[in-house]
């Protein structure tokens, strides 16, 4: 795992569950958590960051399973 998949990874394991989020464009901070898009992309504004990755989490963490084909 790559040092940034590292902080991704990081970044999404501490946001809550079940929300809208805005990660800093470097995805190494949440900005903003809301119950709606607008609400995020309201405060990412409000926060100055120019380039947010606006997501909303699940309700609760999968895990996954790739395999390399």
């Amino acid at each position: 795992m790559s040092p940034q998949d590292k902080i991704r990874l990081t970044t999404l394991q501490s946001a809550p569950l079940d929300k809208w989020i805005a990660i800093s464009e470097d995805e190494s901070r949440i900005i903003a958590v809301g119950e709606t898009y607008s609400e995020v992309s309201d405060l990412s504004d409000a926060a100055g960051e120019d380039d947010p990755i606006i997501l909303r989490t699940p309700p609760a963490w999968e895990p996954i399973s790739v395999s390399a084909q």
